[in-house]
């Protein structure tokens, strides 16, 4: 079905570029050149699982419309082949009424879209089609209902039209529809999906053209979405609905309510089993959890798509380590599927019993979780007592990163100012700790010293000790079992992770560019915003070498105004004071007018920035952003980028006003680069040079060269 030779002559098209291919199994083309659709119809017809006859005209074919404005003659000779390929599959005919051949055509981009491109059911459909499928099945009903699918989804999708008049013949309907699946990738709604997920518009889509099997065609006929297992919790057996005299997006759509698969186990034992059949092989060869879709017409089932599925933390954990089990992946894949986010979400314990208790304060809810200590109010005084064995809850005005050893030393963390997307609420997040903010003045005197209990999320501060709702032990099993494979403890399991993720960083010092000298303002500057940090973390943001940087630091311990803790270097009170000589000294040195109005500017990106991360963080104020969502997250990461790409140059501005800030724009390139590479620990980690760390230090620094204060500037709330 494949024409090299007519290719070759084609102007438009390079001799070796693949157009239109049948879908029987040896397909043999990527996914990049047919679109996901196609790909998982053709992997299915390799495994000999029954799927309706189809071919595919590939991503090329969608560049060369692109150019000349209309399908090319060649390549609608070749969709012609394509149609006669199914005829002889299913012993039907297109636009016959003998034995009539109905077609879907499909849109395919190998990057999934949903609902962003169009798709036409039940194309082919005449008169004398309908009057014929009337006659064949005794079944006038269902003959008039795909009719009735077919023209109302034809004049929305091709003619835009809700009266338009269809094409009589079904060879002009299939030129049609596979043109406006073409146009629909240069649709506004696509174009804006691709631009925020960060999918380029060159990638095209495939189109995909196979024979119809028909859900709606009596009481034994249907169509259904299964998972392999439940995608909420992770269990078996298969998970999935069934809509009798159901069709195309019936399930999916919402528009109808589906029973539970139990009952195609009733109606139809046979099928069912068949079903579960192929739903296990699905599973073991791809060696993932699937999300299926399926048909039955008339007793006889038939298998649309298959792809690995979207779901929970839980069901991340559990599948994970159940397939180890399973012998389905190796205990490394497992460590590798599972994300720190995954693993704090699981953990997080639920509220314990609150009833008719009046709460001591109350404000947002930043991360949920529930946990019990005494409060302190001095990020220094936290980690003493953490370290200590004390169970410690942090509570301050407002946060900053200077207060990061104490967030991680404290329990929870609770804030007078700020809201949702304020640098307690990001920070408590990534951390995992249960977070409360913005519950008014007065909140930091009053808890002081006082055991409570934090409801991150309630959004409540309880007095006294409140004992949460245990995790369930299924739970803490499988994290133990993955903890024991990464050869750590369960309570280290999330920083092994994220040690496995941020493992290619060891080559990093070496790509760093240094533009600007090593200096004391620089180091003890960094050291001070940072609170503790180690002489590889510094190196690494500086651009300087490691043992450089341990000598230097040496050298400040030794002069009194760095000391050493096991967490890294800190600031001596002598060490502040001599930072805010320096600063001083270097305000003196800048145009403060001309650095005022960029830190203006800079503060609308804040705004921004700080949306876009809590976004990456929670999907809504209510559900933690598991990342089992790939378009969600896409979408995320596509705003992240766009920003970078307009704050680029004020970044590099401001090194111009203050030399010392020419590594920022390195700093935030590099987060950047690493969060296209796949490393998402660069988007909001705390512990690394993640772009919102490296982002709130340049907010650090551009608040001391403006001469302001961060009590001031989080009072203005510029600063939370």
């Amino acid at each position: 079905m494949t024409a090299g030779a007519e290719l070759a002559q084609r102007p438009d098209v390079a001799a070796d570029a693949v157009t239109v291919v049948e879908l029987d199994g040896a397909c043999g083309l990527s996914r990049q050149q047919i679109g996901g659709k196609a790909w998982s119809i053709d992997h299915m017809r390799a495994l000999g699982l029954p799927v309706p006859p189809a071919f595919v005209i590939t991503t090329e074919g969608w560049a060369d419309y692109t150019r000349r404005g209309a399908i090319a003659p060649e390549i609608w000779e070749q969709v012609r082949a394509g149609i006669a390929t199914i005829e002889r599959g299913t012993g039907r005919e297109f636009g016959s009424p003998e034995r009539p051949l109905l077609v879907s055509v499909r849109s395919g981009a190998a990057i999934s879209m949903p609902g962003m491109m169009d798709t036409v059911l039940n194309l082919g459909m005449t008169d004398a089609v309908q009057q014929a499928l009337a006659d064949q099945t005794q079944n006038p009903g269902y003959a008039n209902d795909t009719r009735q699918r077919f023209v109302h989804q034809y004049r929305e999708t091709v003619l835009g039209d809700a009266n338009g008049a269809v094409p009589l013949d079904p060879w002009d309907q299939l030129r049609g529809a596979i043109e406006a699946v073409f146009r629909s990738w240069d649709s506004a709604r696509a174009k804006t999906y691709r631009r925020n997920r960060g999918v380029p518009d060159t990638l095209g889509t495939a189109v995909t053209v196979q024979a119809m099997v028909f859900g709606n065609l009596d009481e034994h006929s249907g169509t259904g979405v299964l998972f392999s297992r439940n995608p909420n919790t992770g269990d078996g057996p298969v998970y999935g609905e069934w809509l009798v005299g159901g069709q195309g997006e019936d399930v999916v759509s919402g528009r109808l309510t589906p029973r539970p698969l139990d009952e195609l186990a009733t109606t139809q034992p046979q099928v069912h089993a068949r079903l579960i059949a192929a739903t296990e092989l699905l599973e073991r060869d791809g060696r993932d959890l699937q999300d299926i879709e399926f048909t039955v017409e008339s007793g006889t089932l038939w298998m649309l798509q298959s792809r690995s599925a979207k779901r929970s933390a839980r069901a991340a954990v559990r599948t994970a380590v159940a397939m180890v089990a399973e012998g389905l992946i190796s205990a490394d894949e497992a460590l590798d599927r599972i994300t720190p986010d995954q693993v704090r979400e699981v953990l997080r314990p639920a509220s314990g019993v609150t009833t008719g208790q009046e709460p001591l304060a109350r404000g947002e809810s930043a991360c949920p979780g529930l946990a019990s200590g005494v409060v302190v109010t001095d990020p220094d005084e936290a980690e003493a007592r953490a370290e200590a064995g004390e169970d410690v809850i942090l509570v301050r005005p407002t946060t900053s990163p200077d207060d990061l050893h104490g967030m991680i030393a404290a329990r929870a963390i609770v804030t007078e100012l700020g809201g949702t997307t304020s640098h307690a609420a990001l920070v408590s997040r990534e951390l995992g700790r249960p977070c409360v903010v913005g519950c008014g003045p007065g909140v930091v005197a009053a808890l002081v010293g006082r055991t409570v209990t934090v409801d991150g999320g309630a959004g409540l501060v309880l007095a006294g000790e409140i004992v949460a709702k245990p995790v369930e032990q299924i739970i803490l099993d499988d994290v133990a079992q993955l903890a024991q494979w990464a050869g750590a403890e369960p309570s280290q399991l999330v920083e092994r992770l994220e040690e496995r993720t941020a493992a290619p960083e060891s080559t990093e010092q070496e790509e760093v560019s240094v533009d600007s000298p090593l200096t004391e303002l620089a180091l003890l500057r960094l050291v001070g915003i940072k609170g503790r940090v180690n002489a590889d973390n510094l190196a690494l943001s500086l651009g300087a070498d490691a043992g450089e940087i341990a000598t230097h630091c040496e050298g400040l311990v030794t002069a009194g105004v760095c000391a050493t803790t096991p967490a890294g270097f800190r600031l001596t009170p002598e060490g502040r004071a001599r930072l805010e000589q320096l600063l001083t000294e270097e305000r003196a040195t800048v145009d403060a007018a001309a650095l005022t109005a960029a830190y203006d500017e800079f503060c609308v990106y804040n705004a921004d920035l700080k949306v876009i991360i809590t976004d990456w963080q929670m999907k809504d104020p209510a559900t933690v952003n598991d990342h089992a969502d790939a378009d969600y997250d896409g979408a995320v990461l596509g705003r992240l980028t766009d920003t970078h790409q307009r704050l680029r140059p004020l970044v590099q501005r401001l090194g111009a006003l203050a030399p010392r800030l020419v590594r920022y724009t390195d700093r935030l390139d590099r987060a950047v680069e690493r969060i296209a590479e796949g490393d998402h620990t660069y988007v909001a980690r705390p512990i690394m040079d993640s772009y919102h760390t490296v982002w709130f230090e340049l907010h650090e620094d551009l608040i001391g060269l403006c001469g302001l204060t961060r009590a001031e500037e989080a009072a203005a709330g510029r600063a939370h």
